[in-house]
């Protein structure tokens, strides 16, 4: 029994659902196709500009190593017995400490004192420059490099007006690695002190930057540790008094440096 249905009807109602089922299917698949298949305008449309990088890296100068280099000192970077193992360290050359008469602005005509530097990189891999320069006196009074943008120039132009110095300002970044034969990439700044004691016969700079290496100390209550980086220090005598301020009295100590944790 067909209850009041034919089996032609039945079979002709069955027919006609399965094609409105497939139609409805194929409807729903071509629409998610669609969303599948990328926007040909797409195509069309630039890319997204990249976030701008938060440390810069600094850029270098090339320095051939059969270049006349007069009065620069290099520092050994050979580990210390109390380095730990792994730390990197950056290779770092000076000048002798200079003075020159600089026009400052809310300060008149002084006489600063300058460190030129050199420093390359050659480890395996980019690394953070983040330096400090500090000078100490023999009664311990430290003297921080100052911000002297109008030194910059003058500094160039005596030292070697073909090569950028950076200041205090612009010398942070990241140092890449220098992996050339023969040729040294490498980046060129200057320290500078507009205040100092010009009594001290004795004084040193201490630089911080050039390593990662550091190391804790008990702290002498038992609270919490000290923690001391690797640091160089760059030991200087001065003869004369201090009313004849000249950079000819300004001598290297012996030795000149040596690499400690500070």
């Amino acid at each position: 029994m067909y209850w009041g249905d034919s089996p032609v009807r039945i079979l002709t109602t069955r027919i006609a659902l399965a094609f409105a089922l497939s139609t409805t299917a194929a409807a729903v698949a071509a629409r998610a196709q669609e969303a599948i298949a990328p926007d040909p305008a797409d195509a069309a449309r630039p890319e997204p500009d990249k976030p701008p990088a938060l440390v810069p890296e600094l850029p270098t100068i090339p320095w051939r190593h059969d270049r006349l280099a007069f009065g620069w000192t290099s520092i050994k970077t050979t580990p210390l017995p109390k380095d730990r193992e792994g730390l990197w360290v950056l290779d770092f050359a000076f000048k002798p400490l200079r003075i020159q008469t600089v026009e400052v602005p809310g300060k008149g005509r002084r006489a600063v004192h300058y460190l030129y530097y050199k420093v390359v990189n050659h480890t395996s891999a980019p690394r953070p420059f983040y330096p400090q320069f500090i000078m100490v006196n023999e009664q311990g009074r430290r003297f921080e490099d100052a911000v002297v943008p109008e030194a910059i120039p003058i500094v160039q132009n005596r030292e070697d007006p073909t090569i950028p110095v950076r200041g205090a300002v612009d010398i942070m970044g990241v140092l890449p690695p220098s992996s050339k034969q023969g040729v040294d990439d490498a980046v060129f700044g200057v320290a500078v002190w507009d205040d100092w004691d010009n009594s001290a016969d004795r004084f040193s700079i201490y630089v911080r930057g050039l390593s990662d290496g550091y190391k804790e100390i008990p702290a002498p209550d038992g609270g919490k540790p000290i923690v001391k980086y690797k640091t160089l220090r760059l030991d200087f005598i001065r003869r004369g008094d201090e009313r004849n301020i000249s950079e000819k009295e300004i001598e290297p100590a012996d030795p000149p440096y040596d690499w400690v944790y500070w």
